[in-house]
């Protein structure tokens, strides 16, 4: 009984010794600012001043009745979501689909995709400002091309669509791995069962791999979803959030809020109820995705 007894507080001494700095550390990075962040909500505070003035729920009043500005930012969150999501998982797993057989080429074909993702947004962001302004105006000044001369980050629309085709082409080698090792963890006796009774390529993808990479297909979603809702950086260096408000992610708008309007406890509202959206987002996302998954 000793022994055991021994044995069972040399176990527990040691779970604690891995367990509890994490937890500490969890604790003081998210726990305790979460907390916080709800006290703030409820007051109107710069940030900086001890003079805090309590307004309960005018904050939220505020923000939902009389925000133009972070309805807009939240409109074109939603937007970019949807067109993020979509693309930068097709062609992610297009991408996977033709890479996943071992071969040299192919290892090649998947560090092309993947470098991109190992460089920070913000240098990425950087270099693509200088494509879409002297890079496309020498080349309109050699070719003539009007494609060239466009005003891609001055118009709205084309603004848009150029953050998302920037965070695609960075992204995609991400979600080409995570799913490249999806569809290599497909058995391949269930494959070659699939061929031999006559299934076509492409039924052998819908059928058996699409269904048996769902996991996989849950991460994807699951992260690309959060990247998108999260979005800064990109809009930070690349756009500022014009033309005209029209790139201005809620993350951005929280920014601004906080740092350059000097509204610390408006912000913190705001941040709370783009959590609240955000959770019930990927709540339902995950909920739909696992009900799909299924076993070989």
């Amino acid at each position: 009984m000793r022994v055991k007894t021994k044995r069972k507080i040399s176990e527990g001494i040691c779970f604690a010794i891995f367990t509890i700095p994490a937890l500490v550390f969890v604790l003081f990075a998210s726990d305790i600012p979460f907390v916080m962040n709800l006290y703030y909500s409820v007051f109107k505070w710069n940030g900086i001043s001890k003079d805090m003035t309590f307004v309960g729920f005018d904050n939220f009043k505020k923000i939902l009745t009389n925000d133009p500005l972070f309805i807009k930012s939240a409109l074109f969150t939603l937007k970019y979501s949807v067109f993020y999501v979509i693309i930068v998982n097709i062609i992610s797993l297009a991408v996977a689909l033709k890479l996943a057989k071992q071969k040299k080429k192919n290892s090649l074909g998947r560090a092309f995709y993947y470098v991109p993702y190992l460089i920070s947004l913000t240098a990425i962001s950087l270099i693509w400002k200088f494509i879409f302004g002297p890079g496309f105006e020498a080349l309109f000044d050699i070719t003539g091309w009007q494609f060239f001369n466009w005003s891609w980050v001055g118009t709205p629309k084309l603004a848009f669509y150029v953050v998302v085709i920037m965070t695609v082409w960075q992204n995609i080698g991400f979600y080409m791995v995570t799913y490249i090792a999806g569809i290599i963890a497909v058995p391949v006796d269930v494959l070659e069962a699939a061929r031999i009774d006559g299934a076509s390529k492409w039924m052998v993808t819908k059928k058996i791999t699409f269904p048996l990479i769902m996991p996989s297909i849950s991460i994807c979603l699951f992260t690309s979803l959060t990247f998108s809702f999260k979005l800064f950086d990109v809009i930070m260096v690349f756009t500022k959030g014009g033309p005209a408000n029209s790139t201005i992610s809620v993350a951005y708008n929280i920014y601004k809020e906080a740092f350059t309007n000097s509204s610390y406890g408006l912000a913190t509202a705001k941040s709370l109820i783009f959590f609240i959206a955000v959770l019930a987002v990927t709540v339902i996302q995950m909920r739909v995705t696992k009900s799909r998954e299924v076993e070989a």
